[in-house]
């Protein structure tokens, strides 16, 4: 449960925290180059906060931050003391048995020998 509470703060203060600090870093930026040499009207935080979301919303760039989500949920779900203690309890042959199984089943692949033996048959 600990972890689960540390995951959504974590994620409130990524989703809170950075487009803060974008709007506080663009909305002086845009003041002192744009308005100043295109002759556009100064913004305030909101609306610079705003041009950092959409550019993030327009360039993809809300991939980070699913990656980082992503990666949260994956610790949280496979990274506990049960499955640690068990893979390093595994002889060397078990965990290449799993890794060439998990291979297989999920991402399509086959090894080498799979592939040599459906050639000669």
């Amino acid at each position: 449960m600990k972890k689960v509470i540390k995951t959504i703060i974590a994620l409130l203060v990524v989703i809170a925290v950075i487009p803060s600090l974008a709007g506080l870093a663009i909305t002086p930026l845009w003041n002192s180059i744009i308005a100043t040499t295109c002759g556009f009207s100064e913004i305030c935080f909101w609306q610079g906060t705003g041009l950092f979301l959409l550019g993030q919303i327009m360039t993809g760039g809300f991939i980070f931050l699913f990656l980082f989500v992503g990666g949260i949920m994956h610790k949280i779900h496979y990274h506990t003391d049960d499955w640690h203690s068990h893979w390093h309890n595994m002889t060397l042959e078990q965990k290449r048995e799993f890794i060439e199984r998990r291979r297989r089943e999920h991402f399509g692949l086959r090894n080498h020998k799979t592939a040599d033996s459906d050639a000669t048959e």
